[in-house]
């Protein structure tokens, strides 16, 4: 079951997410912006108890944690997707140059920003992070989201993003 403030988020995301193609090009802009982040982040090394890791590992850990506390299902999920990323960015950092690191994420950074930017353009909405920051967190979260609702596994979901509250919000929200 969805909490309470996870589904306010999650509502207040939906709103300036209504247009299937703004949708469309999110699922290939944040997971490309989280895997630069997660890739420039791998540089960083961190010795803590006489152990050595990443900032990757660290930011990324920290990350799943708050997605998981604020719903389990969809912080699991997270998890299963964020895991290969992670993994790529480690193999990345250890095994090519920091230039390379940071071209990779300077490509995917920058793209991945494209795709977010064209979609608000279909939507004629600028992005939620612009109103409120907190967003940006939930972003990677609302695109799990929306695949639970298509393959029919969260009606609790379903519920916050397409509730009418939703759609009182888009017209609030708009340009």
């Amino acid at each position: 079951m969805t909490g309470r403030f996870f589904g306010r988020q999650l509502a207040i995301y939906a709103a300036y997410h209504r247009d299937a193609r703004n949708k469309a090009t999110h699922f290939i802009g944040i997971p490309a912006i989280v895997l630069s982040l997660l890739v420039a982040l791998a540089l960083w090394r961190l010795r803590i108890g006489g152990v050595v890791v990443s900032g990757a590992l660290l930011v990324g850990a920290l990350a799943l944690l708050g997605w998981i506390a604020l719903d389990v299902g969809v912080g699991l999920a997270m998890a299963l997707i964020v895991a290969p990323m992670w993994w790529a960015a480690e193999w990345l950092a250890a095994h090519t140059s920091a230039t390379s690191v940071w071209i990779v994420f300077a490509a995917l950074f920058v793209g991945g920003w494209v795709f977010q930017f064209v979609g608000h353009a279909y939507e004629g909405r600028r992005p939620a992070l612009v109103d409120n920051l907190f967003q940006a967190f939930i972003g990677p979260m609302f695109l799990v989201a929306e695949t639970f609702i298509a393959l029919g596994l969260r009606e609790d979901l379903r519920r916050a993003v397409d509730g009418p509250h939703v759609a009182e919000r888009a017209s609030v929200t708009s340009k």
